[in-house]
């Protein structure tokens, strides 16, 4: 049987390369301080937040651990022992006991190595990798200039497996779903639909079937012994069982693929996998013999259809529209080597806080934790290969290749995939190249479509959909280039926006106000004229969080800040427009893209003002008094599932007190809201003209109209200036947000994304995000509040980055690592204004893997 024993932790590194020293079989650091203890994740280098040289990570250095093999099982005659390794950047050699064992070149693919040979299965066994971060040409994405980095270092988790003389390699479970004739989804497989040689697959209506492709491995003299082996295959859910199958293994001795095939041929009662439901199986698949089981490998499938057609996408049959965000799966301080809650973290402030229905895995396969968990989220994923803009050489082609076949073996059985990308971001058209690419991706999974990012129009078409980075909204009228115009020949293929906005306006979640609102502005109307184009399948926006970078890009100090979000996570105005475009039985969201603060707009304009809610309505209330009911803005977004509430008048009921007749309040609200928003000189004079005549009818002094607008502005210098918001959503109150132009600095608030930390021993480090925001008396974040905090940990955790940090407009997070053992852990922040915070978390054992 099968047994995996977890070796992320309990490692040394030191910062050179390996020395042949290190290499013999007794070797040990012992207490050489040139030598730090550390856990995997692990980066080769702790950068600053920015302005850093990204040099300083690319370079050598050694790990070493040792493995105590007594305590596991001895292999059986013929059996295996390999070492596996999620993740490594960018290259590395591995020595077991002296012995060079392997290496890998690559940061994002998975690897094993055959260490049956080297290992001492009676005593200890000095493991040493030496990994180089250097950018190496032959490698992609590098070769030329990169708009993102890779870190170096052993960031994913690594294992030691136990293998029998046979033993299973990977399993591929292609689910089949029947739809309605003529349904949008086909009848088919759960991704694609069943065409050519897949229809032969396919299942009647109503009713579910799963096919289960299983590649072998082992020693050849094992082969024959093997044939007659029974392979079981198991589907439950929640722990009970909902069908099983089984194959008996023919004699492979002469086949060239080891392989073998389990049916489910007619499942009923099966829950579809969806976005608002993902429902998920389990399957388990056990190759035994009499005597006992040989390997068992378990995974887990959902049952959907998925299919990209001109007419839009479709999720079991239905049409949805792929609203989303690309990706980088980079952090502050640690770049890559981020622990798993972390990463599913990512995933749930993608689907439940920023309504995202497909996340792009910008550009490279990403974090087995963050894809478990869109699986578990329902949130859509386009997955694709490494690389960004460059092809380079014959050498560099054959790892593209093997990165993208490693992808897909790895990832395929994830109902969250609807979509590979087998093109290179953004690079030139090489047909030749891509064929091989879309060739290798069809034989690996032949039931999912494949997608090509390109950037320029009119590219040749070798995959299913056309998929295409649209940068043409500049701030001006166009927001999306025409999908028939960007095709060129391929008039009939499925069609989605992969990419728009980030670099073309550039945004800091501490700017001045007008730029995170038109920051957002451009992000809604890209996404209402695509949503308004029957023939685009879905629009995925630049980008989720802000990144660093080299040199070459960015605003100067390694930071690309295209996000909806900053490094920390912490959102930005354009983050509420995607939040509100969630169904309010989800989460009911009301979000001002303004601090309603005197002076902070250009020439003291106010307004107008968007408030970004799925609400029926915004009323607004100032001294207690209501000023009007604002309703959203379908002329402009008239695409938007929930278009922002757009803000245009401050003064409103509130002028009634004042007497004057209907016309002529309408005339003040007017020339009011006229002069809020764009100064006194933007009164023509046909306006000047009304104020004159509004003067002299109302009997008010033309000096005291002209103060009128200034006295129903913000901090209009009466008491009492409290303006609220108030979400109404089916007739009654939803929502309330407050804004007083008395606002101060009340609290530093300390609010962690779970309250536990999963300790897993042996395995890789968690993590948890704590964010502190210094807030008003209102409960509003002190939007340019930077002062000085200083982070202590206390208990099994550890803090990651650097001790001392400042508040950026207003917030900062941090990242708190469990340290292997369980207990309490405080976190504790000072700040010269409030004294010290402190939270309590937990770290608790969890031995299910």
């Amino acid at each position: 049987m099968r047994v995996t024993v977890p070796l992320s932790a309990g490692w040394h590194y030191r910062d050179s390369p390996a020395s042949e020293a290190w290499l013999e079989a007794g070797f040990s650091p012992g207490d050489d301080p040139a030598w730090r203890r550390v856990d995997i994740p692990h980066t080769l280098q702790e950068l600053p937040l920015n302005h850093f040289d990204e040099r300083s990570y690319q370079k050598k250095g050694t790990y070493w651990r040792s493995i105590d093999a007594r305590s596991l099982p001895r292999p059986d005659e013929g059996g295996r022992v390999f070492l596996d390794f999620e993740g490594v950047a960018v290259s590395c050699k591995v020595w077991l006991n002296g012995a060079k064992v392997g290496g890998h070149a690559g940061a994002y693919a998975p690897f094993s190595l055959d260490v049956t040979e080297a290992i001492a299965v009676d005593g200890d066994n000095s493991l040493v990798v030496e990994v180089d971060a250097a950018e190496d040409p032959g490698v992609p994405p590098f070769g030329s200039i990169v708009d993102y980095l890779v870190y170096g270092g052993i960031y994913r988790a690594v294992f030691l497996r136990v293998q029998g003389a046979v033993y299973i390699e990977t399993i591929h479970a292609r689910t089949r779903v029947g739809e309605p004739a003529g349904s949008a989804g086909g009848v088919g497989p759960g991704a694609a639909g069943a065409t050519g040689a897949d229809a032969e697959n396919s299942v009647a209506e109503g009713r579910c079937g799963l096919a289960v492709d299983i590649a072998l491995g082992g020693r050849a003299e094992a082969w024959p012994a093997a044939a007659g082996a029974s392979i079981r295959a198991r589907l439950s859910r929640d722990g009970a069982i909902v069908a099983e199958a089984s194959a008996t293994l023919a004699d492979l001795s002469g086949s060239r693929e080891k392989s073998a095939r389990v049916e489910f041929p007619a499942l009923v009662g099966i829950e579809r996998w969806d976005i608002d439901s993902p429902t998920l199986y389990d399957l388990e698949v056990t190759l035994s013999r009499e005597g006992g089981a040989l390997d068992r490998v378990a995974t887990r499938v959902g049952f959907r259809t998925a299919r990209f057609t001109a007419e839009g996408f479709f999720l079991n049959g239905r049409r949805v529209f792929l609203r989303g965000l690309n990706r980088h799966q980079s952090y502050p301080y640690v770049g890559y080597a981020m622990g798993p809650g972390a990463q599913r973290r990512d995933a749930e402030i993608l689907r439940r806080e920023l309504g995202a229905r497909i996340v792009r895995t910008s550009h490279y396969p990403q974090s087995r934790h963050f894809l478990d968990a869109c699986d578990e989220l329902g949130l859509l994923v386009l997955e694709e290969l490494p690389g960004w803009q460059h092809i380079g050489d014959a050498a560099w082609k054959d790892c593209a290749l093997a990165d993208l076949g490693d992808m897909i073996r790895r990832d395929r059985n994830h109902p969250s995939i609807v979509l590979w990308g087998v093109r290179i971001n953004e690079s030139p058209d090489d047909d030749a190249f891509y064929a091989r690419t879309n060739a290798l991706a069809a034989k690996l999974d032949p039931d999912r479509q494949r997608g090509g990012i390109r950037n320029f129009r009119g590219s040749a078409l070798l995959e299913d959909v056309y998929t295409f980075n649209d940068f043409t909204h500049d701030g001006g009228k166009a927001a999306v280039a025409p999908s028939k115009a960007v095709k060129g020949k391929a008039t009939d293929s499925p069609y989605m926006i992969t990419e728009h906005s980030g670099h073309m306006f550039p945004t800091k979640r501490w700017d001045q106000e007008e730029r995170l609102a038109e920051h957002a502005r451009r992000h809604a109307r890209v996404l209402d004229a695509a949503m308004g184009d029957p023939g685009t399948a879905g629009a995925i926006g630049w980008c989720t969080f802000d990144y660093n970078t080299h040199k070459d890009f960015g605003s100067g100090d390694r930071i690309c800040y295209h996000g909806v979000s900053d490094m920390f996570r912490i959102p930005k105005y354009a983050a509420a427009l995607y939040a509100s475009q969630e169904d309010p039985r989800r989460s009911v969201v009301l979000e001002a893209a303004s601090i309603f603060a005197k002076g902070e707009r250009g020439a003291l304009r106010e307004l107008p003002v968007e408030v970004y809610t799925n609400c029926d309505a915004v009323e607004v209330r100032r001294f207690g008094e209501k000023v009007g009911r604002f309703y959203p803005d379908r002329a402009r977004f008239p695409h938007l599932e929930h278009p922002p509430v757009v803000l245009r008048d401050l003064v409103g009921d509130t002028i009634d007190k004042e007497g004057f007749a209907q016309r002529d309040k309408e005339i003040f609200i007017a020339l009011a809201s006229k002069v809020m928003a764009g100064g006194p000189e933007s009164l023509n004079l046909a306006d000047k003209l009304r104020f004159l005549a509004f003067s002299r009818r109302t009997g008010l002094s033309l000096k005291a109209a002209e103060a009128g607008p200034g006295k129903y502005g913000y901090a209009g210098g009466r008491p009492g200036d409290v303006l609220e918001l108030v979400g109404i959503l089916g007739g009654a109150e939803a929502a309330r947000r407050t804004y007083g132009a008395d606002a101060s600095a009340a609290r530093l608030e300390l609010a962690a994304d779970a309250p536990a930390l999963r300790v897993r021993p042996g395995d890789e480090w968690d993590a948890v995000r704590i964010t502190a925001t210094m807030r008003d008396q209102y409960g509003n974040r002190c939007a340019f509040a930077f002062d000085p905090l200083r982070l202590e940990v206390a208990g099994p955790g550890r803090l990651l980055g650097p001790e001392l940090v400042s508040l950026s407009g207003g917030a900062i997070a941090f990242w708190i690592a469990s340290t292997g053992e369980p207990g309490a852990i405080q976190a504790r922040v000072s700040t010269p204004r409030f004294g010290s915070t402190t939270l309590c978390l937990e770290a608790v054992l969890d031995h299910d893997r």
